[in-house]
């Protein structure tokens, strides 16, 4: 086997590679063995047929096709990777011989990474940020504690916006009930939006045993297709109007919701975390503008297929986050009014982007020798204990293996790279 490399300007190549006619048939009998089942000839029980048989019967290039397929997906990654070039596309394969009695060639062209002359990436200057947590933060932080142990009482008056009201509602389009448009008992907060149009806004300042018309229109892209675009009319009958009513903000409550005994011990406590948080968020902010920094000097040329496999590739990850919300990509993008070459324009500057930053941060690594400590790998395996509940040191013994740890290293480098430029720049 022969593989040669043919540069194509400075940010795609060209690889030939040639399979000895031996390799290329044993291609042929994975194909075989695989199809064999299917395969049905005279004097045969299917599934027994031999491959001598099957060229007979079915020709000599019956799995030439596959063939090519099983020997391309055989040789290609090995062969490239001996290349020592960084890949960043799927390639476009040229067959260029195919012959069972001479070797197989085909040729696979791709966008590699380009040459990187790094801009200059140490020294660089930051300005400070002061950090500053006021008051009404603190007060802010403490109310969204008070809001998860609030609860709901019920009242004798009109309903307001805020307020739960239970209700009891019958759906009907085209004068028909339809599935789904009933409850006898149902909890719904006004201004939640979580009923269609202005469905909510209709059963403000109503009261116990009010009897409502509530008129709405679907929307034109609801996911019911026999209701997209119709009027309803919803016949509503309110049981209870409740509101929500917070724990008074006293010892009492600090002493409940915290390890703390006073209200004030309780304030400095979270203005001390929320200080710590932003100088956090600041940190990573500024690792961000230090990569951006450095990118803007680097003169990077990227071929547009490397752009679209960076396009392809986020567009398959936003895919599969949305389909375990219960809804893919397509039929977002369909609510959106959007077609899928619109998001693709879209993200492409990010995709750009996003290559740029890998390549600047590989060559930044390979230029300081840098690696992922085994502080961070230890720091990393915490929060991932922490973030799934479990015991941090049984967690940190399912990644004893080598390889595993490897593999966690070779994630941490980006992050470690970040922490590098942080640490030289200048901080003023």
């Amino acid at each position: 086997m022969s593989c040669k490399v043919e540069k194509i300007g400075e940010n795609k190549a060209k690889f030939t590679i040639e399979v000895g006619k031996e390799e290329f048939l044993k291609a042929e009998d994975k194909v075989y063995n695989k199809e064999k089942g299917k395969l049905s000839a005279p004097g045969f029980r299917k599934g027994k047929v031999t491959k001598e048989m099957a060229h007979k019967v079915y020709g000599r290039g019956v799995f030439l096709e596959d063939a090519v397929n099983q020997c391309i997906n055989d040789t290609y990654y090995n062969e490239i990777k001996e290349s020592g070039e960084r890949i960043l596309s799927q390639p476009k394969i040229n067959v260029v011989q195919v012959d069972f009695e001479k070797p197989f060639i085909y040729e696979a062209e791709v966008a590699i990474a380009p040459p990187i002359k790094l801009g200059k990436y140490k020294g660089l200057k930051l300005e400070k940020t002061n950090i500053v947590v006021s008051d009404e933060d603190v007060m802010h932080k403490i109310d969204e504690e008070r809001e998860k142990n609030a609860r709901l009482v019920s009242v004798d008056r009109k309903s307001k916006m805020g307020d739960t009201i239970n209700i009891a509602f019958d759906g009907y389009v085209d004068g028909k009930e339809f599935e789904g448009g009933k409850a006898e008992s149902y909890d719904l907060v006004l201004g939640s939006h979580s009923f269609i149009d202005n469905f909510e806004d209709q059963l403000v300042d109503k009261g116990r045993d009010d009897e409502v018309d509530v008129n709405v229109t679907f929307p034109e892209n609801y996911h019911e297709k026999n209701l997209a675009g119709k009027p309803a009319l919803f016949k509503v009958k309110v049981h209870e109007v409740k509101e929500k009513q917070l724990p008074e903000l006293d010892d009492e409550f600090v002493s409940e919701v915290s390890e703390f005994e006073t209200l004030d011990e309780y304030k400095n406590d979270i203005k001390k975390k929320l200080t710590e948080l932003r100088e956090r968020q600041i940190k990573e902010d500024d690792k961000g503008k230090l990569l951006d920094m450095v990118v803007k000097e680097t003169p990077i040329s990227l071929a547009d297929e490397a752009i679209d496999a960076q396009v392809d590739e986020m567009m398959q990850t936003y895919d599969n986050r949305l389909r375990y919300q219960g809804i893919d990509l397509k039929r977002y993008l369909e609510m959106l009014h959007k077609t899928e070459e619109d998001y693709r324009k879209e993200i492409r500057p990010r995709a750009e982007m996003s290559v740029k930053n890998s390549l600047v941060m590989d060559e930044i690594a390979k230029v300081e020798n840098i690696v992922a400590s085994d502080e961070m790998v230890d720091e990393e395996l915490t929060a991932m204990a922490k973030s799934y509940g479990m015991d941090v040191e049984k967690f940190k013994e399912s990644y004893a293996n080598e390889e595993d740890k490897k593999r966690l290293k070779d994630d941490l480098l980006y992050p470690a790279v970040l922490n590098f430029l942080y640490d030289n720049a200048e901080k003023k």
